[in-house]
């Protein structure tokens, strides 16, 4: 997702329709808007240290269950995507 509001203590929701799915990460932008809709975007390579955690469906709370979308939360708001 290109949005300039994920960023370093972000935790993203994504939910997961397919048994056995798999995770890629990269396309990291130095400087960029919300998408590439006009085309630019600096790219850059990406290190660092991310946490994967999977939350099975027994384990949701009353709000996951609704979530069909990707959805950011940090300490101030929440970043919800739309496709």
């Amino acid at each position: 997702l290109d949005n300039k509001r994920i960023g370093v203590g972000t935790t993203m929701y994504y939910p997961v329709e397919v048994a056995g799915a798999l995770l890629s990460m990269g396309d990291a932008h130095a400087a960029q808007g919300d998408s590439e809709l006009d085309g630019t975007g600096i790219e850059t390579s990406i290190n660092g240290r991310f946490k994967i955690t999977v939350i099975k469906a027994a384990d949701f709370n009353d709000w996951q269950m609704e979530l069909d979308f990707p959805l950011g939360e940090t300490e101030s708001e929440w970043i919800a995507h739309g496709f």
